[in-house]
């Protein structure tokens, strides 16, 4: 497997995407909050975002994708686009948890804090992370579902946040180590 591994997450209101290139460990990062733009724009952003890095996609050596908890339309949009590119390009995609992500992007090294994912209902997906100083992070209280009003000041400010879709692209060379981890694989 060589090439850039690419992160997608579409389980939030955003697009999150991420190049990473296993052997020099350069990331690439961008996202746009697309709301209910998502499926008219998905593609031609990732186009937009690879041309920029001046990657094909013939190049990418797997895709690591958000799988929720959040919108489940959001996530079926981009779980059904990374599936479909994998079995086009013949590369793995393997599925990674959006609030961890989330977590990633809004706590610093040596951190913790409240994190959330939207819901349904104006509800939210709850989960309080600690993050080490190496940037791993650890749940340190499970995931709940809270009313977005009662949410924690850090949990609430955390929703205008994209989630870091490099975990997902990280999780393309070690998706057994990153639970709950889906791998898909083209059926032969």
């Amino acid at each position: 497997m060589t090439g850039p591994r690419l992160g997608i997450d579409t389980a939030t209101p955003f697009l999150a995407l991420a190049l990473w290139w296993p052997g020099s460990g350069r990331i690439a990062r961008a996202a746009w909050r697309l709301d209910r733009r998502l499926a008219g724009d998905l593609v031609p952003l990732v186009d937009r975002f690879l041309v920029e890095h001046e990657v094909a996609p013939a190049d990418l050596g797997g895709i690591g994708v958000g799988v929720g908890p959040g919108s489940y339309t959001g996530a079926r949009v981009g779980v059904a686009w990374a599936t479909a590119a994998g079995r086009a390009l013949d590369i793995p995609v393997v599925g990674g948890d959006t609030l961890a992500a989330r977590a990633r992007a809004c706590l610093g090294p040596g951190t913790r804090g409240a994190v959330a994912v939207e819901a349904r209902r104006a509800e939210a997906w709850l989960e309080t992370w600690a993050m080490a100083v190496d940037g791993r992070g650890v749940v340190v209280v499970g995931r709940r579902r809270a009313k977005i009003a009662d949410l924690p000041q850090d949990a609430a400010a955390s929703l205008g946040v994209a989630p870091d879709a490099a975990l997902h692209a990280w999780r393309v060379d070690a998706f057994d180590a990153a639970p709950p981890a889906v791998r898909y694989e083209a059926i032969p």
